[in-house]
Parts: C-alpha cells; sequence; structure tokens
C-alpha cells in the first residue's frame, strides 16, 4: 500500500513539474493546453500496478511435486502396517512393504464391468527392498509379459498376467522433498 502510494504521488509530482517546467521549445500559450489537464490520467496507472504486485504474494507458488497436495479416498478393503487402504479388489497375495509412513491415493472404480484400482502410497522401506518385493511378485504374475525399467531411482514394472486377465503398472522411485521415502503408484484392471 505504501509502494502505491509513494508511486501515485511520484507520478503526480512528475506531471504536475512537466506542466510547470518551460518547454524547450517556445510557446505560444502560457495556460496547458487540453492534454495538459488530461495527463493525470497517468497517475491511475500506479493503482492497477500494485494488483499485479501483489498477485504473486496470494499466489502459492507451484510446487515441483505434486505429491505435496495428497487426496486420500477410501476404497475398501484390508490394511497394512501404517495404515494403509489396501482395496479388497488388489488380489489376496499382493505384497505391500513393512513400513508404510502414508497413504496418498486409493481407489476402486468400474467401466464397463471391469475394475479397476489405484494406489499410491510411501515408505520407509529402501528402493532396494521395494524394488525386489515388486519385481519378485510381478516377475511370477506376468513372466515374460511385461516391461521392466529397473535402477537405483526407478522402478518401472508394467504388462499383463500370463493368462491374459489383469494388467499391472508400478512405478516408484525415491523422493527428492524427503530423504529416506519411497513413493510408490499401482495400477490393477481388469482386461
Amino acid at each position: 500500500m505504501s509502494l502505491s502510494l509513494t508511486l501515485s504521488l511520484l507520478v503526480l509530482s512528475a506531471c504536475s513539474n512537466s506542466a510547470n517546467a518551460p518547454s524547450a521549445e517556445p510557446s505560444q500559450e502560457s495556460t496547458p493546453t487540453a492534454e495538459a489537464v488530461q495527463t493525470p490520467a497517468a497517475s491511475t496507472e500506479p493503482e492497477q500496478t500494485p494488483a499485479a504486485t501483489d498477485e504473486p504474494e496470494q499466489t502459492p507458488a507451484p510446487s515441483a511435486e505434486p505429491e505435496q497436495t495428497p487426496e486420500q479416498s477410501d476404497a475398501g478393503g484390508g490394511t497394512a502396517s501404517g495404515s494403509v487402504d489396501i482395496p479388497k479388489e488388489l488380489p489376496e497375495d499382493f505384497p505391500m512393504p513393512d513400513n508404510i509412513t502414508e497413504t496418498v491415493l486409493s481407489t476402486t472404480s468400474k467401466n464397463e464391468g471391469k475394475t479397476s484400482v489405484m494406489l499410491v502410497y510411501r515408505t520407509s522401506d529402501s528402493m532396494e527392498a521395494v524394488t525386489k518385493l515388486y519385481d519378485d511378485y510381478l516377475s511370477a504374475q506376468m513372466g515374460d509379459q511385461s516391461v521392466k525399467t529397473i535402477d537405483a531411482k526407478n522402478l518401472i514394472i508394467q504388462g499383463m498376467t500370463k493368462d491374459n486377465k489383469h494388467s499391472w503398472s508400478v512405478i516408484g522411485g525415491p523422493l527428492t522433498s524427503q530423504e529416506g521415502i519411497v513413493e510408490i503408484n499401482i495400477i490393477w484392471s481388469e482386461i
């Protein structure tokens, strides 16, 4: 507000000085012209400027990580340690790590009679332990019908089960914003 007031005073001062200052060119009239009388309209500009200046303060800074604004949806099912809501539609033998720290999302939906499950959670288990857990389980489920990208920072396993009845997508990696935490995104669907 004080910045707006200061800017308004400066603009008014500049306008009044320019109207009273002697012109470099000789003038035929000593009274201001209609154009000079209308120049204070420029003083309304600073009133609009603070709105743009205030806007960044009102708008939260964009986040590089969408997981900072998690929404949780209960979809039923059992629970594992860390109170993760495991949708009951997932296979009963579906493995979960021991040290779940947070459920980010747990949903179940049906489309044309086919069920889909999405589960996003965070664990303090190591990336190596989580990778082994899901690589072993999904290799048994999918055999050679999967695509994998596995390294120290990436776990991506996608494909269909051997009987072509279900599809899996397990994607995970360590969070850069929380050291020692791994986030896992699981999508399971009936085909």
